[in-house]
């Protein structure tokens, strides 16, 4: 009787023990929750990237975390490090890493067909966003401290991976049933639609 009646407190503790792991992560996820670690907030930013929820947004603070979480559910090969665009090395507002659109550094990667795929750790996400609606749409999905862009085939399987799309063009129709969060910007939506 008394091993049965500890079996079970046991039981009981381990089970207590699982569900209140779910809360937050001291070790670099974040957490959930208006009070706890900063969720929806952007380093440097000041303001929120989405609403608080059961779930904030995917962090990768550096460049290494960023092509593991790509890798991990898509083509990215051959990373190097790339400050700006060679197409665009003319234009002093295209996108680039720099204070402008507050991008901490920038590589380039290429997917199964060999497009490319550009990875961004950015420490200043409203800076990001203003430099995004400017430029009009680029297909930009967003986490909370980084951003990711690239062909078909990296948007369809970044999609259910936690990362936003940023859209900044009132043209576009997102479907009902999808996130749909204010973004840092006036005039841009951050969703979970990705096209």
């Amino acid at each position: 009787m008394r091993t049965r009646g500890m079996v079970t407190v046991v039981a009981a503790v381990l089970a207590l023990t699982a569900v209140s792991g779910c809360g937050d992560d001291e070790g670099g996820g974040g957490s959930t929750g208006a009070g706890g670690g900063g969720y929806g907030q952007s380093a440097g930013s000041g303001g929120r990237l989405m609403g608080t929820g059961t779930q904030g947004p995917v962090s990768a603070p550096t460049m290494a975390d960023i092509e593991a979480f790509v890798s991990a559910r898509t083509t990215c090969t051959d990373l190097h490090m790339e400050d700006r665009d060679s197409d665009h090395e003319d234009d002093p507002e295209a996108e680039s890493a720099g204070k402008l659109w507050g991008i901490k550094e920038r590589a380039v990667c290429w997917d199964a067909k060999r497009m490319g795929v550009t990875l961004m750790s950015v420490d200043d996400m409203r800076s990001f966003q203003t430099q995004a609606r400017k430029r009009g749409p680029a297909g930009y999905l967003v986490g909370e401290d980084f951003v990711v862009t690239g062909g078909p085939t990296t948007r369809a399987d970044l999609r259910g991976s936690g990362l936003l799309a940023l859209v900044c063009d009132p043209e576009t129709q997102i479907p009902s049933g999808y996130t749909k969060e204010k973004g840092l910007v006036d005039g841009c939506t951050l969703t979970d639609f990705i096209s």
